[in-house]
């Protein structure tokens, strides 16, 4: 680091070491549940106690992590009283990122000596870019299409995926698009 960025870190620390009164999280709470629901489903079809505990110490180390970085980004909002800063803001979505991060660092460090990928990465990767349900089963080796639904849903609610088109094969079925790229 430079001396410019030290003293900007500096500055920051003062700043938020200066701060009263609380920080309205329930969005960042009602995001981190669903998130972390879908990663235990993730980690339950993938057989992984070792991802359910790290999951577990996720969500606290992920909010302590992106707290002051919300902050920090909402600072405009920020009053001085007196020798405080106070204010109020909605608190973003900032979550998703850090807590990804940090359980993905995470898997990393417990892997050091191991070369893995969670089922669910590989199978994502097997399906091909524009998709159907059957495709999911296949490449997600599930029993059946109600599992496969279920999976999807995730897939669309973490945004890796998009209904493309509704098309006619004897009945209605749908087929789908990658939009993301899940990180391992």
């Amino acid at each position: 680091m430079d001396y410019d960025s030290d003293e900007r870190l500096k500055e920051w620390a003062e700043k938020l070491d200066k701060m009263k009164g609380e920080l309205s999280v329930q969005k960042i709470v009602d995001e981190l549940y669903d998130w972390t629901a879908r990663r235990m489903e993730d980690a339950k079809e993938n057989d992984s106690k070792a991802d359910e505990m790290l999951l577990k110490r996720c969500a606290y180390h992920g909010l302590n992590f992106a707290a002051p970085f919300i902050v920090m980004r909402h600072w405009d909002k920020m009053k001085q009283d007196g020798n405080y800063w106070c204010g109020e803001f909605e608190t973003d979505h900032y979550f998703g990122a850090m807590a990804e991060n940090y359980f993905d660092n995470k898997l990393k460090d417990a892997s050091v000596n191991v070369q893995r990928k969670q089922k669910t990465f590989e199978a994502f990767e097997r399906l091909p870019d524009v998709f159907t349900t059957e495709d999911v089963v296949r490449c997600f080796q599930l029993r059946n299409v109600a599992a496969a639904y279920m999976r999807i849903s995730r897939l669309q609610r973490d945004h890796l995926i998009v209904k493309d088109e509704d098309f006619a094969d004897g009945t209605t079925k749908s087929r789908y698009r990658k939009t993301g790229v899940m990180m391992c």
